[in-house]
């Protein structure tokens, strides 16, 4: 039986507030105790301690599981920065969380270890409207990514130079550098592959109504397609490369070439889809399909993997006091 304090930060929109009741008394059921009353956008930090706005000091707590893309802000990334510099156990770690929050680092390190990503660049503001010609001489189509940004907000695609110039002139006092990559196209739908500890626990595709997006916030539908082992084995590798626990990798096939390619790995799990349904916030499916009924399995591993990561930690605390007790 465990005993400890498990702090949650986790969305509350489309089912979430009944997933993060759910997992709450899983997780009080091992003898823990959660809290999960606050909003770490409100959190600061006051000599050495980082305070909820009702004055909780979230130091106190063994664990942190953060699951909420809508209601980031640079002021809650900097407490959750904080948090696990200051000793707190968090799930994603920080590491792993910024390096798949930034495209383009995560662009970067997949390549490196390669994972067949988009072509990409970085390129400073000063120099943009130099290299333009010669990046849409060799993409045709290129798109403008936004680096930390989720739901497709922000990405743009251009087919033309001079639109991408006249775009950048109005950009360049606002951003230092563009992130860019060449549009791959892809037939009707994406690839998703969740996975929670190195473990595949869902998958799913989406189809876009969209031009060339399949966000569902831009207005992508979510189809009980099973993504084939193919996707599956390359989701695995890019989140070990990243060395994520939970998240949802994203993935197309080239109509070009016919490689696999990954656009995401998101620094975060995906949302639990049935509850989602249930909620009737946003269609999110229109049937229960076995590709989705997963949530039961998600919660389940969420629960025993928080639990065995204090259990762990709580045992290597115990072996240093008693190498120190020898001493």
């Amino acid at each position: 039986m465990g005993s400890g304090k498990i702090a949650l930060w986790m969305y509350r929109n489309e089912g979430g507030d009944t997933i993060q009741n759910e997992l709450k008394l899983k997780l009080e059921q091992k003898g823990y105790t959660v809290i999960n009353n606050f909003d770490m956008r409100d959190c600061y930090f006051l000599n050495g301690n980082i305070y909820t706005k009702c004055g909780q000091n979230l130091l106190d707590v063994d664990l942190l599981y953060h699951m909420n893309a809508d209601e980031q802000t640079p002021h809650q990334n900097e407490i959750l920065r904080a948090l696990y510099q200051s000793g707190v156990t968090v799930i994603n770690s920080w590491d792993a969380f910024s390096k798949a929050k930034d495209k383009f680092t995560a662009n970067l390190l997949l390549r490196k270890n390669g994972i067949s990503v988009p072509p990409s660049a970085l390129i400073p503001t000063k120099i943009i409207s130099f290299v333009a010609d010669k990046l849409f001489e060799q993409w045709e189509s290129i798109i403008f990514k936004p680096r930390s940004n989720h739901g497709g907000k922000g990405i743009i695609r251009f087919k033309d130079a001079s639109t991408f110039i006249d775009f950048t002139q109005t950009m360049n006092d606002y951003i230092n550098n563009y992130y860019l990559e060449k549009y791959i196209d892809f037939d009707r739908h994406d690839y998703r592959v969740e996975i929670f500890n190195d473990q595949i626990i869902g998958g799913y595709c989406r189809t876009k109504t969209h031009a060339f997006k399949t966000n569902i916030a831009c207005g992508g539908l979510m189809t009980p397609i099973t993504p084939p082992a193919e996707f599956n084995q390359i989701a695995l590798v890019a989140a070990r490369t990243l060395n994520i626990k939970a998240t949802i990798v994203d993935m197309v096939k080239s109509k070009e070439d016919g490689k696999i390619y990954v656009l995401e790995v998101n620094p975060i799990m995906g949302i639990f889809v049935e509850a989602g349904n249930r909620s009737g916030e946003k269609s999110v499916i229109t049937t229960i399909d076995s590709v989705y009924a997963n949530d039961n399995l998600k919660l389940d591993k969420l629960t025993t993997y928080l639990d065995r990561i204090i259990q762990d930690k709580r045992k290597i605390n115990i072996s240093k006091i008693k190498v120190d007790l020898r001493c």
